[in-house]
């Protein structure tokens, strides 16, 4: 009779199945809590950004993903949150267009830096060194 009782208060009141959680479980779920706190989501406006670098659109994005158009790009470039699938085939564009296996998360833009679609003209050997070196020839002329 006892058992008919638990069973009925277990299946239709939430707040009694929770009185029976093993000590288990609740360290489980306090380090899944921890866990979630230190969680960063993917930053789709800078993977957008970096897309935008390497000649792509919005429209060429909303065509290669499954979404509706490119107003749904622009609405993630804007702080926008993709539904799972659309952002996991988002990521995986991004990785296969930047070469990059490491994906930006909010928060970290200071952490790591790579470079997309940008030329070193400052860097040794850039083209700025390259600019100089022509117009030295030309002036030693």
């Amino acid at each position: 009779m006892v058992e008919t009782v638990d069973s009925i208060a277990l299946t239709q009141f939430p707040r009694a199945r929770a009185r029976f959680v093993n000590n288990r479980t609740k360290k489980k779920v306090k380090e899944f809590i921890v866990q979630r706190r230190g969680y960063k989501r993917p930053d789709f406006n800078r993977m957008i950004l970096d897309l935008l670098k390497l000649g792509w659109t919005h429209e060429k994005i909303a065509d290669v993903l499954p979404v509706a158009g490119a107003s749904t790009v622009s609405e993630w470039a804007r702080g926008g949150i993709p539904n799972y699938d659309n952002g996991d085939a988002f990521i995986h564009l991004w990785r296969i267009e930047t070469g990059i296996d490491i994906y930006p998360r909010e928060g970290e833009w200071l952490t790591y830096t790579y470079k997309i679609g940008q030329m070193d003209i400052f860097e040794d050997g850039g083209l700025c060194d390259q600019v100089i070196a022509e117009l030295d020839k030309e002036l030693g002329k």
